[in-house]
């Protein structure tokens, strides 16, 4: 089975160079279903090729990368600036309302990712899990307000706890973004 990984043409040096290597789970959900598999906080997130929605959920990660993980950044620096302070932080005044934010999206006006294919064979895969990424009503949830065209209830990710060696990772595709004004995104695929 091939597998894909999508990640800013910003990496590919250190992916070079390095490998694909695990970044930290941030998201303590996500942390609470792999910390059986996985012998420390970081993975490589993965989906298999053989899925007919590939460019669906390259649009939900890009889509992911520029509005989901920007509030959970600033969730988390709020919630350590609480704890430092010795503030309450499930105290409803100290909270974000990220309804507030409304849907503006983060990063630059144009971005570009590389879609990375790399064989199951070559990767330590810890386990699969269905991921969902669904607009909710919760003003305290990084999610709040998301557009609904970047929703998914049902891709599978793959992690693995490991280093990818670069020389098992092919770019298979080129994928172009650009953010307009009205915070709205176009994308352009280029196979490689």
């Amino acid at each position: 089975m091939k597998l894909l990984h999508l990640t800013n043409s910003k990496n590919l040096g250190s992916i070079t160079k390095h490998g694909l290597l695990p970044s930290f789970i941030g998201l303590d959900s996500h942390w609470e279903k792999f910390r059986n598999y996985l012998q420390q906080r970081y993975c490589v997130y993965l989906w298999s090729a053989e899925t007919y929605k590939n460019d669906k959920f390259i649009r939900d990660m890009v889509y992911t990368k520029m509005f989901i993980h920007p509030r959970n950044k600033i969730f988390w620096q709020r919630e350590n600036e609480l704890e430092k302070n010795g503030l309450d932080i499930y105290d409803d005044e100290n909270y974000l309302d990220f309804k507030k934010f409304g849907d503006k999206l983060f990063g630059g006006n144009s971005e570009e990712y590389l879609l990375l294919e790399i064989d199951s064979e070559d990767v330590d895969l810890e386990g699969s899990w269905k991921h969902v990424q669904e607009p909710h009503d919760d003003k305290y949830g990084t999610i709040t307000i998301m557009d609904d065209n970047y929703a998914h209830n049902d891709k599978e990710i793959y992690i693995s706890g490991a280093s990818i060696n670069f020389k098992n990772i092919n770019v298979v595709e080129e994928v172009l973004v650009n953010k307009y004004k009205s915070d709205k995104l176009g994308f352009t695929f280029r196979k490689n």
